[in-house]
């Protein structure tokens, strides 16, 4: 074996490797997320997409993710938003910033975009994935059940990782 084939291979082997350290290290900092996270209620708006690719899901909006509410100081593009849990139970952003927030690790870090009619709009988590022959009859269990609907969320220093969609208090997977 010459010098160039065990330079190929030493940089097919680095390549394999580089490969596999992004997904092993997004599953390894959502496990953390997940596990240790302070969890999160917020109220929802969804409707139910289907994607030919991704086959039906539940997209999600959250109330709290318009900016009218807060600071227009803030620029657009990255931010942070802290997030506290209100007095009937919900969580609401409490701050957005361009800079980190040192204070807490309860904050998400995300983007602020303009929206159609020049508001603007924070980026959260919006899919949330269920059995395909199970979302139409959750749509319509939503819609049927708008006011009580809402999602729980995992978050921890920046990231915010859905971990159900609730109606009446019952995770929506055990209702249809």
């Amino acid at each position: 074996m010459n010098n160039l084939d065990t330079k190929k291979i030493i940089l097919f082997v680095v390549c394999v490797i580089i490969l596999f350290i992004f997904p092993i290290y997004t599953i390894y900092t959502n496990n953390l997320v997940l596990e240790s996270g302070n969890e999160f209620k917020f109220k929802i708006e969804a409707f139910d997409p289907y994607d030919m690719f991704r086959g039906n899901y539940l997209d999600i909006s959250f109330e709290e993710a318009n900016m009218e509410n807060y600071s227009s100081d803030v620029k657009e593009g990255k931010c942070y938003v802290n997030i506290e849990e209100g007095e009937d139970g919900f969580a609401y952003f409490s701050n957005i910033s361009n800079d980190k927030p040192n204070d807490t690790e309860n904050y998400y870090k995300t983007v602020n975009n303009k929206t159609w009619n020049g508001g603007r709009r924070i980026d959260t988590p919006s899919r949330y994935y269920m059995n395909e022959n199970k979302s139409l009859a959750a749509e319509n269990l939503y819609n049927e059940n708008i006011e009580s609907a809402y999602v729980k969320v995992k978050v921890k220093n920046g990231k915010m990782i859905i971990v159900g969609l609730y109606i009446n208090d019952i995770l929506i997977d055990e209702l249809v």
